[in-house]
């Protein structure tokens, strides 16, 4: 891919619901992905030498970081970033 920074987002049509982590569905409006590639950020703004899975979702009570263990959980992986706010 080179050294230059990148990004690619993916829509998806809805988070579901995950019962048993307690998550109810999302609608798509808040159900995205973006990776970013030689960058930590979305912005690029941090430039970093590997790749970022950043999980968008709507979060109203701070419940949503249970989602964000699920998922990493699902491809194998664990959490070990940080939660940031961003305005959609």
């Amino acid at each position: 891919m080179g050294p230059d920074p990148a990004a690619v987002r993916w829509d998806l049509e809805a988070w579901p619901a995950v019962p048993e982590a307690g998550l109810e569905a999302i609608s798509q409006k808040y159900a995205y992905l973006t990776l970013t590639v030689n960058s930590r950020d979305l912005y690029q703004d941090e430039p970093s030498q590997d790749h970022t899975v950043h999980v968008h979702a709507r979060d109203r009570n701070g419940d949503q970081i249970a989602r964000v263990h699920w998922l990493a959980g699902q491809v194998g992986g664990r959490f070990i970033g940080r939660v940031e706010l961003a305005p959609l």
